[in-house]
C-alpha cells in the first residue's frame, strides 16, 4: 500500500484528520495511564502518535511504508515521538511498551497472528479495532481493495484469544463522525484488551500460528480463553423458533435478550447466529448431496463451504474453514456421560461445557403442534437440560414447545393429582405448594388419557 493509495489519512494537520480516526487515538489517550509508552502498529502519517504525544505519551509508531514513515518524521516527529519502517507480516521484537493500539489494521493483514502475538510480546495491554461485518459486510471484497477480510464481534474475540488477548472490554463507533463508544455495535469494532492465556507452546519457544479455527486437539482454542457469554439462545428448527422472533422484535434487537444466539444446522444460512451447531460428518453431507443436488443437505453444504464459522461439528475438514471440531474428549472427561444422540444435546452440553449460565431453548419442539408427527432426540436432550439445571445454569424452554411439556397445562404437568388443583408459589425464595379441591375426572376421561395409541394432538398457547 503506497502513501496515496486512497487507503492512509494523508494529512499535515491533525484537524484534518477525519473524526473517526482521530477519536479512537483520543479515546486510547485518556484510558491509558498517564505517561505512558505506547507502540502504534500500522501508525501511517504518524498522527496518532501526535494525538498520544500530545496527551502526555510517548509513542513509537511502526508502518510498512517508507512514504508514509518519512511524511510522519517531517510533519509529526517530536520529543515524545519516534517513526521506524516495519512489515504487519514479519514485525520481529517491537520492544517494551506499556500500551500497544494497532487501529484499523489487522483487517489488511492476511494472517494477523503473527503481528497481535508481537505486540503481546512488547506490551501487556492492547487497543485494537477493526471494520464490523454486521454492518459494512466484505462480501466478494470488490470494495475494499486492501483488505481481507471484516469481523464479528464474535469472530475478533476469537482471533484475539488465539494470539494471547483477552477482551476486558468492548467499544464501537456508529460511523465516519462518531465517537469511541461502550458497547456500540456499529460500522468499527474497538477492543480493549489485556494478557490472556496463551495458546500451547510448540516447542520452540513461540505460540503456533494456527490457520484454521480448530487446534490440533480439534477443540476450537478461544472457548478455553474467551469470557464465555452468560445468556445463550439456543435455537431449533421446530415452530416454537417464532417465539424467539417475537421476543427480539419487542426488545428492540436479539442482544437485547441474550448475549449470544446459536443456531442449529441450516438456521446458520437463515437468521444471523453467533455459533452455529452441524454434528453431521461433513462427508456423510457431502454423499448425499451428490446424490441428491436438488435437496436441501445440498444448498446447506454450499452455504457450509463459505461460512467463516465458528460452525461446531464432528470432524473438520480443510475445505470448510469455518468448521470447528466438538471437544468431545473435554466433554466426555469433565460430565463422565456419552449420550449424545442430536445435534440439540451437543449444544446444551457445549454450553455447560464453556461455562454458560443462562440458556433459553426455541424451536426444539420434538412433536409439533396439531400434528402426529415426532422426532427422535427428545429424551436426550431433557437428560442434558436435566444436567445443566443440576449445575445451576438457568434453563428456560419456549412456552410452545412440547419439550419439557412446556406446553401442557400446569395440571398436565403433575401427574397424580387428579381430584385437586396444584398451585405454586414462593415464600422468601423457597418453593410453597397449595392443594384446591376440584371434581375428579371420570373413568372414561382417564382411560382416554392413558390411550398411548397416537401422539396427543398438542396446542400451542395461543389455542388454548
Amino acid at each position: 500500500m503506497t502513501l496515496n493509495s486512497g487507503e492512509r489519512q494523508v494529512v499535515t494537520k491533525i484537524d484534518d484528520v477525519r473524526r473517526d480516526h482521530a477519536a479512537r487515538y483520543e479515546w486510547a489517550a485518556k484510558r491509558l495511564p498517564a505517561g505512558s509508552s505506547v507502540v502504534d502498529f500500522a501508525c501511517g502519517v504518524g498522527y496518532g502518535c501526535k494525538i498520544l504525544a500530545d496527551s502526555g505519551h510517548t509513542a513509537a509508531g511502526f508502518d510498512v511504508d517508507a512514504e508514509a514513515i518519512a511524511h510522519a518524521e517531517a510533519t509529526f516527529s517530536g520529543p515524545s515521538t519516534a517513526f521506524a519502517c516495519r512489515d504487519a507480516m514479519e514485525p520481529g521484537d517491537l520492544g517494551s511498551f506499556d500500551a500497544a493500539t494497532c487501529f484499523e489494521t489487522i483487517e489488511h493483514v492476511e494472517d494477523p497472528r503473527r503481528l497481535l502475538l508481537a505486540l503481546r510480546k512488547a506490551a501487556p495491554v492492547l487497543l485494537a479495532s477493526v471494520p464490523n461485518e454486521d454492518v459494512i459486510p466484505f462480501g466478494d471484497g470488490a470494495g475494499f481493495a486492501f483488505h481481507h477480510r471484516h469481523y464479528r464481534r464474535t469472530q475478533f474475540r476469537k482471533l484475539l484469544a488465539e494470539c494471547g488477548w483477552k477482551v476486558h472490554g468492548w467499544f464501537g463507533q456508529m460511523d465516519e463522525a462518531s465517537e469511541v463508544e461502550p458497547s456500540v455495535n456499529g460500522r468499527t469494532l474497538v477492543a480493549w484488551c489485556e494478557h490472556g492465556e496463551l495458546v500451547p507452546d510448540d516447542g520452540e519457544g513461540r505460540a503456533p500460528i494456527r490457520l484454521t479455527n480448530s487446534g490440533p486437539s480439534g477443540v476450537s482454542p478461544f472457548d478455553h480463553l474467551a469470557d464465555p457469554p452468560e445468556h445463550v439462545a439456543i435455537l431449533g428448527l421446530g415452530p416454537s423458533l417464532d417465539q424467539y422472533l417475537d421476543v427480539c422484535k419487542r426488545l428492540g434487537g436479539k442482544h437485547a435478550f441474550c448475549d449470544e444466539t446459536w443456531g442449529i444446522n441450516a438456521l446458520g444460512a437463515v437468521l444471523y447466529c453467533d455459533r452455529v451447531f452441524h454434528m453431521d460428518d461433513i462427508r456423510v453431507q457431502e454423499s448425499r448431496a451428490e446424490a441428491q443436488p436438488a435437496s436441501n443437505i445440498a444448498r446447506m453444504v454450499e452455504w457450509l463451504r463459505h461460512h467463516p464459522g465458528p460452525v461446531i461439528t464432528s470432524r473438520a475438514h480443510p475445505e470448510y474453514p469455518g468448521l470447528v471440531e466438538f471437544p468431545l474428549q473435554d466433554v466426555l472427561q469433565k460430565f463422565e456421560v456419552g449420550y449424545f444422540n442430536s445435534t440439540a444435546a451437543y449444544s446444551i452440553a457445549y454450553a455447560m461445557h464453556i461455562g454458560v449460565k443462562r440458556v433459553s431453548l426455541f424451536g426444539m419442539d420434538f412433536t409439533y403442534p396439531n400434528q402426529h408427527d415426532a422426532e427422535k432426540g427428545r429424551g436426550c436432550v431433557e437428560f442434558w437440560i436435566g444436567m445443566a439445571m443440576a449445575r445451576g445454569i438457568k434453563v428456560a424452554v419456549s412456552q410452545r414447545s412440547s419439550l419439557l411439556d412446556a406446553v401442557a397445562s400446569q395440571a398436565e404437568r403433575f401427574y397424580g393429582y387428579d381430584t385437586v388443583d396444584v398451585v405454586l408459589s414462593t415464600d422468601d425464595g423457597r418453593a410453597k405448594v397449595e392443594y384446591i379441591d376440584k371434581v375428579a375426572p371420570s373413568a372414561d376421561e382417564i382411560e382416554e388419557r392413558y390411550d398411548h395409541s397416537r401422539h396427543p394432538n398438542l396446542l400451542v398457547e395461543s389455542e388454548r
